[in-house]
């Protein structure tokens, strides 16, 4: 009889999973919106820093502090896009939650983990939040764009010349993963710095945006063909050798910048750069017209990876209003992808949990998460793109008090110092303290 019980519910399931999915009318803007409300709740859903006793702007365990940002940067897209301000408290909560004590997105709750790269994440959400018109925080607290601009300006300091002739390394801290000098740390400050630019036309910026392309390129993470790579070893190598994995998200980072840089420039340099970066993505991570990672063939994507589709469609999207000569490559692109993503939004508890195999002809593939509902909400808020408002500037209504000097050596690491080699003590203390957090972050996974 209980077995009897359990295979009746299977079936149930099987026909709940069948029968309820996220149906889209794609010519209707209402039914796209109600898609995406649909998605965004699936993906507030694991959020619980807005409970007693639990700690706002953070996810709980086995996401990490960086993922945190880049959902609240989902968030003011999903409010840009649709209007619907359901969840701005609670993106305003989360991203002041987590300025850190100096204003510049270094809270000591993140520092076990703390990279160039998840700082960035928090840093983007915030110029997102300027270049969005997100409402503006109270006068007390640090406005969008002085949080962007003390990312950028740390991040600047810690352009290290000592290996490679440049860049930033992945890690702030001396912590494993700091010997790489990786693409993704190097294309969120590209980003970050050609939005800056933008925003404040002030060219500081611009140059370095400039200058980090300039790496990457010298360096080989870009190739002659616009093939975007993953990392390189600093401290052993002098990046001789590079990581050839290819990430979605590390490709549209640059696309963002470069397409960014062209509408801050008008120079035939960035829309060839914007041109052939779109070429190759188009290329590598759209078979069959239909984005898809290099983790899913063979279900080889952890957590973080998850979610990689979400920046990639983010920044397509942008892209189309930064370099309109490319929008009628990316939104058929974005349209197509968001078709599969809604279709295969069919997985158990709700009959529209997403998955993150696009490709599978309206299969659930048994996956859920986080990244998984950015990527889907990130791909449908793009196939209206068309029909909001580009990104402001401090000239065409941008509101967001400017602080060049945020961030200039407030922060308890100063710009420079994590170029100072490490000792053993140094490597010992620091990989005690990724232990500890690996603990911490499984037991709490286990708890879930």
């Amino acid at each position: 009889m209980v077995q009897f019980k359990r295979s009746l519910s299977l079936v149930w399931l099987c026909i709940l999973q069948s029968t309820i999915a996220i149906d889209v009318d794609w010519g209707d803007s209402n039914s796209v919106k109600d898609a995406a409300a649909t998605i965004a709740a699936g993906m507030m859903s694991y959020y619980v820093g807005n409970q007693y006793g639990q700690t706002p702007g953070i996810l709980p365990g086995p996401y990490y502090w960086w993922e945190a940002g880049a959902m609240w940067g989902a968030m003011i897209d999903y409010w840009h896009y649709t209007n619907d301000t359901t969840y701005n408290d609670l993106t305003m909560q989360g991203l002041q939650w987590q300025v850190g004590p100096h204003n510049d997105f270094m809270p000591p709750n993140a520092s076990a983990s703390l990279g160039n790269d998840d700082q960035a994440f928090w840093g983007m959400a915030a110029m997102a939040a300027a270049e969005y018109k997100f409402p503006n925080p109270l006068q007390s607290q640090p406005s969008w764009l002085s949080l962007a601009q003390a990312v950028f300006n740390e991040q600047m300091g810690r352009w290290d010349t000592q290996y490679c002739n440049g860049g930033i390394r992945w890690q702030i801290y001396q912590i494993t993963g700091y010997d790489l000098k990786n693409t993704i740390s190097n294309g969120c400050f590209f980003n970050l710095a050609s939005r800056l630019a933008r925003y404040t036309n002030d060219d500081l910026y611009a140059q370095w945006a400039e200058k980090a392309w300039n790496w990457l390129w010298d360096i080989g993470l870009i190739d002659k063909n616009y093939n975007v790579y993953d990392n390189t070893e600093a401290d052993r190598l002098n990046c001789t050798t590079i990581d050839h994995t290819q990430w979605s998200y590390n490709a549209g980072t640059l696309l963002m910048g470069a397409s960014t840089m062209w509408n801050y420039t008008q120079s035939d340099v960035w829309k060839n750069r914007t041109s052939n970066l779109l070429s190759t993505i188009v290329f590598d991570y759209f078979p069959d017209g239909i984005m898809k990672d290099v983790c899913e063939q063979h279900n080889a994507c952890n957590v973080d990876q998850h979610s990689f589709k979400a920046y990639l469609s983010r920044w397509m999207a942008a892209t189309t209003q930064m370099a309109p000569f490319t929008y009628d490559i990316i939104a058929p692109l974005l349209l197509s992808s968001a078709k599969a993503a809604c279709a295969q939004c069919t997985g158990a508890p709700t009959g529209n949990v997403c998955g993150l195999k696009w490709y599978l002809n309206g299969t659930w593939d048994g996956t859920a998460g986080v990244g998984q509902q950015m990527a889907a909400l990130e791909v449908v808020l793009g196939t209206m793109v068309g029909h909001v408002t580009p990104a402001v500037t401090n000239t065409t209504g941008g509101n967001s008090p400017s602080n060049p000097t945020a961030g200039y050596n407030a922060s308890n690491i100063p710009p420079g110092a994590v170029v100072t080699p490490a000792t053993k003590a140094d490597r010992a203390g620091a990989w005690l303290l990724t232990a500890l957090f690996s603990l911490a972050t499984l037991y709490a996974w286990m708890r879930i």
